[in-house]
Protein backbone atom coordinates (compact mmCIF):
# COMPACT_ATOMS: atom_id res chain seq x y z
CA UNK A 1 0.00 0.00 0.00
CA UNK A 2 1.49 3.41 -0.99
CA UNK A 3 1.75 6.54 1.21
CA UNK A 4 -1.16 7.87 -0.53
CA UNK A 5 -3.89 4.67 -0.16
CA UNK A 6 -2.98 4.87 3.45
CA UNK A 7 -4.38 8.29 3.91
CA UNK A 8 -7.37 7.23 1.85
CA UNK A 9 -7.69 4.36 4.09
CA UNK A 10 -7.59 6.18 7.11
CA UNK A 11 -10.29 9.38 6.69
CA UNK A 12 -9.03 12.71 8.30
CA UNK A 13 -10.23 14.35 11.57
CA UNK A 14 -11.07 17.09 9.23
CA UNK A 15 -13.41 15.04 7.60
CA UNK A 16 -15.10 12.99 10.81
CA UNK A 17 -16.35 16.37 11.56
CA UNK A 18 -18.33 16.73 8.25
CA UNK A 19 -19.30 12.98 8.36
CA UNK A 20 -21.53 13.03 11.84
CA UNK A 21 -25.26 14.59 12.06
CA UNK A 22 -26.00 12.94 15.08
CA UNK A 23 -29.41 15.22 15.28
CA UNK A 24 -30.87 14.06 11.48
CA UNK A 25 -29.22 10.53 12.06
CA UNK A 26 -27.71 10.30 8.93
CA UNK A 27 -23.88 9.97 8.53
CA UNK A 28 -23.46 12.57 5.98
CA UNK A 29 -20.15 11.76 4.72
CA UNK A 30 -19.71 14.95 2.58
CA UNK A 31 -16.18 14.71 1.45
CA UNK A 32 -13.37 16.92 1.88
CA UNK A 33 -10.64 14.94 -0.06
CA UNK A 34 -9.05 17.96 0.01
CA UNK A 35 -8.06 18.12 3.78
CA UNK A 36 -5.78 14.90 4.08
CA UNK A 37 -2.86 14.48 6.00
CA UNK A 38 -0.95 17.49 7.33
CA UNK A 39 -1.02 20.30 5.24
CA UNK A 40 1.87 23.18 5.70
CA UNK A 41 -0.38 26.10 4.08
CA UNK A 42 -4.37 26.55 4.66
CA UNK A 43 -6.04 24.75 2.03
CA UNK A 44 -9.68 25.50 1.05
CA UNK A 45 -12.40 23.35 -0.38
CA UNK A 46 -15.80 23.52 -1.20
CA UNK A 47 -18.60 21.53 -0.54
CA UNK A 48 -22.17 19.99 -1.31
CA UNK A 49 -24.58 17.69 -0.46
CA UNK A 50 -28.21 16.95 -1.95
CA UNK A 51 -30.40 15.60 1.17
CA UNK A 52 -33.75 14.30 0.71
CA UNK A 53 -35.84 13.23 4.02
CA UNK A 54 -39.69 11.81 4.40
CA UNK A 55 -41.56 11.14 7.71
CA UNK A 56 -44.56 11.91 10.17
CA UNK A 57 -42.96 11.79 12.68
CA UNK A 58 -45.41 12.87 15.65
CA UNK A 59 -48.15 14.15 13.29
CA UNK A 60 -50.61 12.69 10.78
CA UNK A 61 -49.92 13.69 7.54
CA UNK A 62 -45.98 13.02 5.85
CA UNK A 63 -43.55 16.00 5.41
CA UNK A 64 -41.22 15.40 2.49
CA UNK A 65 -38.10 17.94 3.00
CA UNK A 66 -35.76 17.93 -0.32
CA UNK A 67 -32.50 20.31 0.62
CA UNK A 68 -29.12 21.15 -0.96
CA UNK A 69 -26.60 22.37 1.05
CA UNK A 70 -23.05 24.67 -0.28
CA UNK A 71 -20.21 25.08 1.81
CA UNK A 72 -17.03 26.15 2.57
CA UNK A 73 -13.96 24.28 4.46
CA UNK A 74 -10.69 26.11 5.23
CA UNK A 75 -8.09 23.69 7.02
CA UNK A 76 -4.62 25.21 8.39
CA UNK A 77 -2.39 22.75 10.16
CA UNK A 78 -4.81 21.03 12.82
CA UNK A 79 -7.57 23.73 12.78
CA UNK A 80 -10.55 23.33 10.40
CA UNK A 81 -13.13 25.67 9.76
CA UNK A 82 -16.64 24.88 7.71
CA UNK A 83 -19.58 27.26 6.85
CA UNK A 84 -22.90 26.33 4.79
CA UNK A 85 -25.96 27.48 4.19
CA UNK A 86 -29.10 25.28 2.94
CA UNK A 87 -31.97 25.65 0.43
CA UNK A 88 -34.82 23.72 1.63
CA UNK A 89 -37.71 22.73 -0.30
CA UNK A 90 -40.99 20.86 1.59
CA UNK A 91 -44.29 20.78 2.04
CA UNK A 92 -45.15 21.59 5.23
CA UNK A 93 -44.13 24.50 8.13
CA UNK A 94 -44.18 22.12 11.27
CA UNK A 95 -41.11 20.39 10.48
CA UNK A 96 -38.26 22.46 12.06
CA UNK A 97 -34.35 23.02 11.04
CA UNK A 98 -32.57 22.75 14.30
CA UNK A 99 -28.92 22.89 14.39
CA UNK A 100 -29.23 22.21 10.88
CA UNK A 101 -31.35 18.80 10.88
CA UNK A 102 -35.27 18.37 10.36
CA UNK A 103 -37.22 18.07 13.67
CA UNK A 104 -40.95 17.94 14.24
CA UNK A 105 -41.49 21.20 16.44
CA UNK A 106 -44.96 22.12 14.70
CA UNK A 107 -43.57 25.40 13.86
CA UNK A 108 -45.45 28.67 14.39
CA UNK A 109 -47.86 25.79 15.86
CA UNK A 110 -45.77 24.58 17.96
CA UNK A 111 -48.11 24.74 21.08
CA UNK A 112 -49.75 21.93 20.09
CA UNK A 113 -46.59 19.82 20.22
CA UNK A 114 -45.93 21.17 23.75
CA UNK A 115 -48.83 20.20 24.77
CA UNK A 116 -48.79 16.53 23.93
CA UNK A 117 -49.29 14.30 26.30
CA UNK A 118 -52.06 16.55 27.88
CA UNK A 119 -55.12 15.31 25.79
CA UNK A 120 -53.59 16.57 22.76
CA UNK A 121 -53.88 14.47 19.25
CA UNK A 122 -50.98 15.22 16.58
CA UNK A 123 -50.74 11.57 15.44
CA UNK A 124 -52.33 9.02 14.22
CA UNK A 125 -50.62 5.77 16.08
CA UNK A 126 -50.74 4.49 18.88
CA UNK A 127 -48.92 7.07 20.81
CA UNK A 128 -51.26 9.90 19.56
CA UNK A 129 -52.98 12.71 20.91
CA UNK A 130 -56.00 14.89 20.54
CA UNK A 131 -55.85 19.01 20.98
CA UNK A 132 -58.64 21.65 21.04
CA UNK A 133 -56.11 23.75 18.41
CA UNK A 134 -55.81 21.45 15.20
CA UNK A 135 -52.42 21.52 13.65
CA UNK A 136 -52.67 23.02 9.76
CA UNK A 137 -50.74 21.02 7.33
CA UNK A 138 -49.60 22.93 4.40
CA UNK A 139 -50.60 20.69 0.77
CA UNK A 140 -48.53 22.46 -1.70
CA UNK A 141 -44.16 23.01 -1.60
CA UNK A 142 -42.66 26.27 -0.53
CA UNK A 143 -38.99 27.11 -1.13
CA UNK A 144 -36.82 28.89 1.71
CA UNK A 145 -33.24 29.85 2.22
CA UNK A 146 -32.12 28.13 5.55
CA UNK A 147 -30.04 29.28 8.16
CA UNK A 148 -26.19 28.97 8.31
CA UNK A 149 -24.48 26.52 10.38
CA UNK A 150 -20.81 27.21 10.68
CA UNK A 151 -18.18 24.87 12.98
CA UNK A 152 -14.84 24.83 14.17
CA UNK A 153 -12.35 22.24 15.22
CA UNK A 154 -8.97 21.89 16.20
CA UNK A 155 -7.13 18.36 16.27
CA UNK A 156 -5.45 17.30 19.47
CA UNK A 157 -3.85 14.54 18.40
CA UNK A 158 -3.42 12.40 15.54
CA UNK A 159 -1.05 9.53 14.56
CA UNK A 160 -1.07 6.03 12.95
CA UNK A 161 -1.47 3.72 16.13
CA UNK A 162 -4.72 2.79 17.67
CA UNK A 163 -5.49 5.80 18.76
CA UNK A 164 -6.36 7.40 14.91
CA UNK A 165 -7.41 10.88 16.38
CA UNK A 166 -9.30 12.81 18.96
CA UNK A 167 -10.37 16.31 18.19
CA UNK A 168 -12.24 19.24 19.97
CA UNK A 169 -15.15 21.31 18.01
CA UNK A 170 -17.96 24.09 18.44
CA UNK A 171 -20.25 24.97 16.20
CA UNK A 172 -22.99 27.69 16.14
CA UNK A 173 -26.46 28.17 13.98
CA UNK A 174 -26.98 31.73 13.25
CA UNK A 175 -30.77 32.80 13.26
CA UNK A 176 -31.20 34.13 9.35
CA UNK A 177 -34.77 32.84 9.26
CA UNK A 178 -37.87 33.68 11.59
CA UNK A 179 -39.96 31.03 12.84
CA UNK A 180 -43.08 31.77 9.81
CA UNK A 181 -40.82 30.82 7.31
CA UNK A 182 -41.39 27.20 8.20
CA UNK A 183 -37.51 26.22 8.01
CA UNK A 184 -35.95 28.56 10.95
CA UNK A 185 -36.55 28.82 14.68
CA UNK A 186 -35.62 32.28 14.85
CA UNK A 187 -33.26 31.33 18.08
CA UNK A 188 -29.21 30.26 17.69
CA UNK A 189 -28.54 27.12 18.38
CA UNK A 190 -24.75 26.50 19.76
CA UNK A 191 -22.87 23.81 20.58
CA UNK A 192 -19.78 22.09 21.44
CA UNK A 193 -17.71 18.77 21.68
CA UNK A 194 -15.30 16.04 20.99
CA UNK A 195 -14.46 13.16 18.40
CA UNK A 196 -12.06 10.42 18.09
CA UNK A 197 -11.05 7.72 15.80
CA UNK A 198 -9.55 4.38 16.65
CA UNK A 199 -8.67 1.10 14.74
CA UNK A 200 -6.42 -0.95 13.11
CA UNK A 201 -5.40 -1.54 9.53
CA UNK A 202 -8.67 -0.31 7.35
CA UNK A 203 -10.82 -1.26 10.19
CA UNK A 204 -12.02 1.80 12.06
CA UNK A 205 -13.91 2.98 15.13
CA UNK A 206 -15.84 6.15 14.86
CA UNK A 207 -17.22 8.52 17.88
CA UNK A 208 -18.38 11.77 18.59
CA UNK A 209 -19.87 13.48 21.33
CA UNK A 210 -21.34 16.65 21.70
CA UNK A 211 -23.74 19.37 23.85
CA UNK A 212 -26.09 21.68 21.83
CA UNK A 213 -28.13 24.19 23.10
CA UNK A 214 -31.47 25.35 21.25
CA UNK A 215 -33.12 28.47 21.43
CA UNK A 216 -36.60 27.91 22.64
CA UNK A 217 -40.01 28.26 20.01
CA UNK A 218 -42.19 30.57 21.64
CA UNK A 219 -44.75 27.68 23.01
CA UNK A 220 -42.14 25.15 22.84
CA UNK A 221 -38.94 24.86 25.22
CA UNK A 222 -36.10 22.78 23.48
CA UNK A 223 -34.10 21.26 25.93
CA UNK A 224 -30.58 21.05 25.46
CA UNK A 225 -29.28 17.88 24.53
CA UNK A 226 -26.24 15.20 24.11
CA UNK A 227 -25.67 14.42 20.64
CA UNK A 228 -23.23 11.25 20.13
CA UNK A 229 -22.85 9.19 16.95
CA UNK A 230 -20.56 5.76 16.82
CA UNK A 231 -19.97 4.21 13.49
CA UNK A 232 -17.47 1.28 11.95
CA UNK A 233 -15.70 2.12 8.32
CA UNK A 234 -13.48 -0.13 6.44
CA UNK A 235 -11.96 0.83 3.40
CA UNK A 236 -12.81 -0.76 -0.11
CA UNK A 237 -11.88 -0.70 -4.02
CA UNK A 238 -7.57 -0.50 -2.88
CA UNK A 239 -8.31 2.01 -0.13
CA UNK A 240 -9.45 4.66 -2.48
CA UNK A 241 -13.20 4.52 -0.74
CA UNK A 242 -14.52 4.18 2.64
CA UNK A 243 -18.10 2.28 4.12
CA UNK A 244 -19.48 3.63 7.03
CA UNK A 245 -22.20 1.93 8.63
CA UNK A 246 -23.54 4.11 11.84
CA UNK A 247 -25.68 4.64 14.60
CA UNK A 248 -26.91 7.87 15.95
CA UNK A 249 -29.32 10.06 18.43
CA UNK A 250 -29.21 12.76 20.84
CA UNK A 251 -31.13 12.91 24.30
CA UNK A 252 -34.91 14.20 24.20
CA UNK A 253 -34.74 17.35 23.41
CA UNK A 254 -38.90 17.99 23.72
CA UNK A 255 -40.96 16.29 27.02
CA UNK A 256 -43.38 15.51 24.37
CA UNK A 257 -41.52 14.10 21.69
CA UNK A 258 -39.45 10.36 21.31
CA UNK A 259 -35.56 11.24 21.22
CA UNK A 260 -33.81 11.14 17.95
CA UNK A 261 -32.61 8.00 16.94
CA UNK A 262 -31.50 6.53 13.27
CA UNK A 263 -28.78 4.11 11.71
CA UNK A 264 -27.18 4.74 8.60
CA UNK A 265 -25.24 3.43 5.56
CA UNK A 266 -22.79 5.74 3.68
CA UNK A 267 -19.77 5.52 0.60
CA UNK A 268 -16.94 7.72 -0.04
CA UNK A 269 -15.21 7.81 -2.52
CA UNK A 270 -11.96 10.48 -2.77
CA UNK A 271 -9.10 11.44 -4.38
CA UNK A 272 -5.39 12.68 -3.30
CA UNK A 273 -6.38 16.50 -5.35
CA UNK A 274 -9.44 16.76 -2.99
CA UNK A 275 -12.31 15.51 -5.52
CA UNK A 276 -14.68 13.34 -3.76
CA UNK A 277 -18.13 11.93 -4.06
CA UNK A 278 -20.18 10.13 -1.39
CA UNK A 279 -23.87 8.73 -0.96
CA UNK A 280 -25.65 7.15 1.69
CA UNK A 281 -29.32 6.49 3.63
CA UNK A 282 -30.66 6.54 6.72
CA UNK A 283 -33.51 5.02 8.53
CA UNK A 284 -35.43 6.59 11.30
CA UNK A 285 -35.70 4.77 14.59
CA UNK A 286 -37.39 7.12 16.37
CA UNK A 287 -40.56 9.82 16.58
CA UNK A 288 -38.20 12.40 16.28
CA UNK A 289 -36.18 11.14 13.31
CA UNK A 290 -37.06 10.87 9.26
CA UNK A 291 -38.34 7.40 8.30
CA UNK A 292 -35.98 7.50 5.90
CA UNK A 293 -33.04 9.88 4.77
CA UNK A 294 -31.12 9.79 2.04
CA UNK A 295 -28.11 12.03 0.43
CA UNK A 296 -25.09 12.66 -2.08
CA UNK A 297 -22.72 14.86 -1.33
CA UNK A 298 -19.54 16.35 -3.55
CA UNK A 299 -16.19 17.84 -2.51
CA UNK A 300 -13.72 19.56 -4.70
CA UNK A 301 -10.48 21.52 -3.31
CA UNK A 302 -10.01 25.10 -4.47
Amino acid sequence: MTGSDSLMATPSRTQLARVWRPLGGAALWVAVGSLFGEPTAAQVAYTGSLTYSTGSYVFVDRTHSLWLSNGLGVRSGRVDFSASLPVVMQNSGIVTFVAGQPLPTGGEQSGAVSRRGRGTRIGSGPQSITTDSTVVFRDHYEVEVGDPLATGSVEVYSGFGVLRSLAVQVGAKAPLRSLESGVGTGEWDVGGGASVVVGSGRALVLGDLSYWSFGDLPELELKGSLLYSVGVSTSVMDARASVLLSLSGATSIMDAVEAPLSVGLAFLHARGDGRSVSLGASVGLSEASPDVTAWVGWGLGL
